[in-house]
């Protein structure tokens, strides 16, 4: 069973235990998403297919999955330019993105979900690409940084109380001027 979905201005066609990567939707990871606007259900076999389209929604159909990442995708780069007038400019943008496990597609009696095993191997093989948001998401690398310099300067304090040189800066020994002949 499969279904076409909106969500971010988009269609996406997703099936239970499909990972998908659509605009930034409010949730942490781990969170629980529901979509109601289904566009089309089919859910194909060899005899028939069942096949029900929305106008443009079908009413009692839902999707529900779960975040399974939180991010930034790749930079792109926008360049404007006009020749001979020496206007140039140059922009960065990079999409913050989620990224979504298929859990469950429904349809009033019909309906398709994936096992917890099934969960589980997905997540095990899953790996993301998304980058996490700029300084913020540094803050602990950050943090750590502010406490290594905090204990070089702790150290070099207590050095140069007991007399002692640093051993990060080696003595230079300096060279006899060259005699002339």
């Amino acid at each position: 069973m499969y279904a076409v979905i909106e969500t971010g201005g988009k269609q996406v066609r997703v099936t239970a235990g499909d990972i998908i990567q659509v605009e930034k939707l409010a949730g942490d990871v781990g969170s629980k998403v529901t979509f109601d606007k289904v566009l089309f259900l089919s859910n194909p076999s060899e005899a028939n297919s069942d096949v029900v389209l929305g106008q443009p929604y079908i009413s009692n159909a839902k999707v529900e999955a779960e975040i399974v990442a939180q991010g930034r995708g790749d930079k792109i780069t926008i360049i404007k330019m006009k020749r001979r007038k020496q206007y140039r400019r140059t922009q960065g943008h990079r999409q913050e993105q989620t990224q979504l496990l298929i859990m469950s597609l429904s349809a009033g009696a019909k309906s398709s979900e994936i096992s917890a095993t099934d969960k589980k191997v997905k997540l095990a093989k899953f790996f993301t690409l998304l980058k996490p948001k700029g300084p913020a998401s540094q803050a602990k690398t950050l943090g750590s940084r502010k406490k290594l310099t905090a204990a070089k300067k702790a150290v070099s304090i207590a050095a140069k109380k007991s007399g002692v040189k640093s051993a990060s800066k080696p003595a230079v020994a300096k060279k006899a001027p060259a005699k002339k002949a």
